[in-house]
């Protein structure tokens, strides 16, 4: 930790560049964490399609009767961040007040907290996806078809297509750009192509985000709207000015949140890496 006294100097300060989270939206809001850090979620079994019996001393007709079962899946909240900064009222007049109290919080909160958290999320619905696909290999003349391919592997599960969300990063993300086939890519999806903007592929929304944000090994993920959830238990940002240590401001934030896949819908989220899949012992 440094601190650099102005002599003299523009009072302006030059803030980094930040980007919105790129993971809002996606979860499933039909679970509630209030009050609770765990929360249970029942599925119903599906039940047996049988041939139907019109014997006359056939009993039952309908097929044998099964008790309908359920499964559960169990959701606890766990991953808790937090920052606190200081800003001497003494180091502050010698900078000129470069250091708002407000504009601190928020930079910190753009370059240091939301980058977390959409790292955090994409990891870990990675790491839970129902759909893993290994050994995979992107090139400007075949990153499209490959793409495709995903995603009619995810209609086979009976994925409904509409609300998926396409992951990739820059790098990978110029293939697509420099794809020699155009072919079945939506109208918006050719400004992706040529310019670069985010817009559809295959009637996915695109989202070319950095190289960092991406797990591990990952080229590129596939997540469907609902099929997520990325609950928010706590979300705190304040600036205290008569902190009992420090003459001048503090700067504090804390985010306890956590991500899922839901099991029942876990073939919603496919990821695709360039490894192989990892052995089990």
């Amino acid at each position: 930790m440094s601190i650099n006294l102005a002599e003299k100097a523009s009072p302006k300060v030059v803030e980094r560049f930040t980007l919105k989270s790129v993971t809002q939206g996606l979860s499933n809001a039909r679970y509630d964490w209030a009050g609770v850090d765990t929360v249970k979620v029942y599925t119903t079994d599906l039940l047996t399609l049988n041939d139907y019996d019109r014997d006359e001393v056939s009993t039952p007709r309908f097929g044998t009767l099964e008790e309908v079962g359920d499964t559960v899946q169990t959701m606890k909240v766990e991953d808790d961040k937090s920052f606190n900064g200081a800003i001497d009222k003494g180091n502050n007049t010698s900078q000129m007040q470069i250091k708002a109290a407000s504009r601190i919080l928020r930079e910190n909160t753009d370059n240091v907290l939301i980058p977390y958290v959409d790292k955090y999320r994409l990891d870990k619905w990675a790491t839970n996806a129902g759909i893993k696909e290994y050994n995979v290999s992107l090139a400007k003349n075949t990153i499209l078809e490959t793409i495709m391919t995903s995603g009619a592997g995810m209609s086979n599960y009976n994925v409904p297509k509409t609300g998926r969300v396409f992951y990739i990063g820059e790098t990978e993300a110029i293939k697509m750009k420099l794809a020699d086939q155009v072919v079945g890519v939506d109208k918006i999806a050719e400004k992706v192509i040529v310019n670069g903007v985010i817009g559809t592929i295959d009637g996915m929304q695109i989202r070319i985000v950095p190289d960092s944000y991406m797990p591990t090994n990952c080229l590129y993920m596939i997540v469907t709207k609902g099929c997520v959830v990325a609950p928010v238990k706590v979300e705190t940002y304040r600036i205290l000015d008569e902190h009992p240590d420090i003459d001048g401001h503090v700067v504090q934030a804390r985010f306890l949140h956590d991500a899922f896949v839901l099991t029942t819908k876990e073939k919603g989220v496919l990821a695709a890496f360039s490894s192989a899949a990892p052995s089990v012992s």
